[in-house]
């Protein structure tokens, strides 16, 4: 019986079963009376007998048409309800002011199986058609260590020790299939990441708080806004309760409380929580996240518990999570369960105690033995769980021997059938070293200059003893209409990684897009590209944590393409977008200073490692470039200066929004070239780009050799409208909206658009996408106001947390 409940009798203490009826109680040994309920049978008492050993017990419940679950009869439970809930909503500010600071024990264990349909049973021999599941450990992980926490959610872990056992077998690994896309820019600095497994969606504070006192819990990627606490202050407005009735534990009368959501496909919990008398405290909850809400989940199950640490203050103490996710006929089950003890409560904590590390490992984190989890570790482990460890521990091993890196290196070096669709590469991990020239499909260019041209990309990179790392990347490609070879390479050394310092030199005689970022229909346009004799020096590096820049030495011979023949097929295609731009030859030397500041960025060292960890607050852009006249011969004089802002950030349960501005000009343009000036995507007939960088309505591309100021907002409203609105509220659509503004001062251009539409999320097995039908209009000073129809697709990045936009 999946998600049936089993509690100590008259306690607040218990757990949940998993989708086979599975379920696991820590007790402490002697005699106890547990209780086994679920809706629609009769509830069961049963004493146990625990020793130190494990004991086991199964359970048959009897089917009821009785509910029967009050144990306390009233006048009107709805009523009784309300009373209790009014007075818990008035002590939780009280609770939750009372709480300044502390410092505990935590110890988490995670656990992932795989349960599907067992295809050897044969049908004939099971008249009854029982349904046959196997099941496949994937995942069994364990931390212990030490949390800190400071009012306004701010936490910080120290850990003692981590254990990561896997089921992984030895991969097969070759070589896949690459693609390149063009941005507006480039990243400078690195992505946020985390834990790479879908089905891994909890694995500690940083993936959700959920401490019920606060009025709003962020689940990200599992729910489409902060979900509401059953005791928030405006709770009353989105749940409805039910007295069940009350027990004694330890002398205090705990009274339960039923709640339901309100609205469906709200982010809302179902279940029961349990309210101390007199004091109207929170002493535990039994919930689950409504279905209808999630997108990844079929069911999201938790249990937690609150002790008082005395003075008033109340803490969790034990989180017991329990989630089912469908994978096609498949289900993973997960396990959650977290523990925290040895409280020290409000303590002061040095002047910058909680900065932006908020992650510290222990030198032997990693490299715990199992006696160090005998001695930490505060439940016990059933003896599937220690052979899953010990099988994944002797997989780990062999995973880090010489054995298994010649297997890894021969699977790369391998010939197969496959081979020129993947590409043909050699690595020896030993010496450090790895080639690869990419597959077939990434050779193929049908849409280059001239028509059909054939391309040769790949890399070289070598590992050194002292961890410095040296990269090369380049191409080369041939046209057959016009006989001609271009090509780029370019070589870089990375020698402080916990820096980001990398130094990368690039040379080439290339054709070269002058609009990386353009539309659909001009990328590829003959318009957009010029020939180009260049060589570069960059360098890179983090400066302060969070400041990140590049300085960049470019010089280019700029050759306009006029003795290039195009193909005939190329000017069908692309009309008037495929006349090439039309200037003289000439050469530049210039500089480039990019600068990104991510405001406040925490980060976890992990390894010698950096790994940055997602944060809402925003981050800031500078580019600086000049034209260096006279030098290496350079014909270009300019300066320019453009500063740029960008933010996503939750709007509690108003949704989400993002925004983007950036102002620009050239102060300087005594030798300004058309090649230099300053570009602004145009807009795709159908498509409904990512409209925080980009305008849906502007047209052609456009540029400036002046000063410029651009603003964007998206919204998101995931369900607060159309959440309320019975029966549509079943399917899942959302509206979203928003616009954006370009002012070109030196054109005397205005440019505004507004967007509405609808959007939904699919899950499509491990990956989640929203696609959109969107209305957009819009208006400028240099034609009529127009309306158009798009459709977008937007996706989640389960390494950031985030959508794209």
């Amino acid at each position: 019986m999946p998600y049936a409940s089993v509690y100590l009798e008259n306690s607040s203490y218990g757990a949940a079963t998993n989708q086979k009826g599975v379920f696991q109680i820590h007790l402490e040994e002697g005699t106890h009376r547990l209780v086994f309920s679920f809706i629609g049978f009769e509830k069961q008492m049963k004493v146990v007998k625990v020793s130190s050993e494990k004991t086991e017990v199964n359970v048959k419940l009897r089917a009821t048409s009785n509910d029967l679950l009050a144990a306390e009869v009233v006048a009107n439970t709805k009523d009784r309800a309300k009373v209790i809930m009014s007075k818990a909503r008035k002590a939780r500010k009280i609770f939750k002011d009372n709480l300044a600071s502390y410092e505990c024990k935590e110890y988490l264990k995670m656990s992932i199986e795989r349960e599907f349909p067992d295809t050897s049973l044969n049908p004939l021999e099971n008249p009854d058609r029982e349904i046959k599941l196997s099941k496949q450990n994937l995942i069994l992980s364990e931390r212990f260590g030490t949390l800190y926490y400071k009012k306004q959610s701010r936490y910080k872990e120290l850990i003692s020790g981590q254990r990561d056992n896997d089921s992984k077998k030895v991969p097969h690994l070759g070589k896949s299939i690459s693609v390149n896309v063009e941005f507006e820019r480039e990243n400078i600095a690195p992505l946020p990441s985390q834990a790479s497994n879908p089905y891994l969606i909890y694995t500690g504070i940083q993936d959700g708080d959920f401490d019920f006192y606060d009025n709003l819990i962020n689940f990200k990627g599992q729910v489409s806004k902060p979900l509401l606490s059953p005791i928030a202050s405006q709770s009353a407005l989105s749940y409805r309760y039910d007295y069940v009735g009350s027990f004694f534990e330890e002398g205090i009368q705990i009274f339960e409380i039923a709640i339901s959501p309100l609205f469906v496909s709200e982010s809302l919990f179902k279940g029961v929580i349990f309210i101390e008398n007199e004091t109207y405290a929170l002493r535990g909850v039994d919930l689950e996240i409504d279905p209808v809400s999630m997108h990844f989940c079929e069911r999201f199950r938790i249990i937690q518990n609150y002790e008082d640490q005395g003075s008033g203050v109340y803490v969790p103490v034990r989180r017991d999570i329990t989630y089912t996710i469908k994978d096609g006929k498949e289900k993973v089950l997960g396990k959650v369960e977290m523990l925290q003890f040895d409280f020290e409560i409000n303590k002061d904590y040095a002047l910058g105690f909680f900065n932006s590390e908020v992650r510290i490992y222990d030198v032997l984190a990693l490299e715990r033995d199992s006696n160090f989890w005998a001695e930490k570790r505060p439940i016990q482990l059933n003896e599937k769980e220690l052979e899953f460890i010990q099988n994944a521990d002797s997989i780990e091993n062999y995973l880090g021997s010489d054995a298994y890196f010649e297997q890894l290196d021969s699977a790369f070096n391998a010939l197969d059938w496959w081979t020129p669709l993947s590409g043909l590469g050699h690595r020896n991990r030993v010496r450090g070293n790895e080639w690869y020239i990419e597959g077939i499909p990434a050779q193929i260019n049908p849409l280059g200059i001239g028509g059909y041209r054939h391309k040769l990309p790949g890399y070289f990179n070598k590992t050194f003893d002292n961890n410095y790392l040296l990269e090369t990347e380049g191409f080369i490609d041939y046209g057959f209409r016009n006989k001609d070879v271009k090509g780029q390479i370019g070589a870089g050394l990375t020698y402080r990684p916990e820096k980001s310092v990398r130094t990368f030199i690039r040379v080439g005689d290339f054709y070269e897009m002058i609009n990386t970022f353009a539309s659909f229909e001009q990328v590829f346009s003959r318009s957009n590209y010029v020939r180009t004799k260049n060589i570069s020096v960059a360098q890179r590096m983090e400066i302060l944590n969070g400041l990140y820049g590049e300085l960049t030495l470019d010089y280019a011979d700029q050759i306009p393409l006029k003795d290039v023949s195009f193909s005939v097929w190329s000017n069908e295609l692309f009309g008037d977008l495929n006349t090439a731009s039309d200037f003289e030859r000439y050469r530049k030397s210039e500089i480039k200073l990019d600068l990104v500041y991510r405001v406040r960025q925490k980060y976890v060292m992990k390894r010698g490692k950096k790994e940055i960890l997602d944060s809402n607050n925003p981050i800031l852009g500078l580019t600086y470039r000049k034209g260096l006249k006279n030098v290496f011969g350079s014909e270009v004089d300019f300066d320019f200066l453009e500063l740029s802002a960008d933010h996503k950030w939750d709007l509690a349960r108003w949704g989400q929004s993002s925004w983007r501005i950036a102002a620009g000009s050239f102060f300087n343009r005594a030798n300004l070239r058309l090649l230099e000036h300053k570009y602004f995507r145009g807009s795709d007939r159908f498509f409904f780009s990512d409209p925080t960088i980009s305008f849906q309505l502007l047209g052609p591309t456009l540029s400036t050799a002046d000063g410029y100021f651009r603003a964007n907002y998206h919204h998101h409203f995931n369900g607060t409208i159309l959440g309320k609105i019975p029966l549509l509220n079943r399917t899942k659509i959302q509206l979203t909206a928003g616009g954006g503004t370009l002012l070109l001062s030196g054109e005397n251009f205005t440019h505004a658009e507004f967007y509405a539409g609808i959007e939904r999320i699919v899950r499509i097995k491990t990956e989640l996408l929203r696609f959109s039908i969107v209305g957009v209009t819009s208006d400028n000073n240099f034609g009529k106001a127009v309306y158009s129809i798009k459709f977008g697709i937007n996706f989640f990045n389960t390494f950031t947390n985030k959508w794209d936009y």
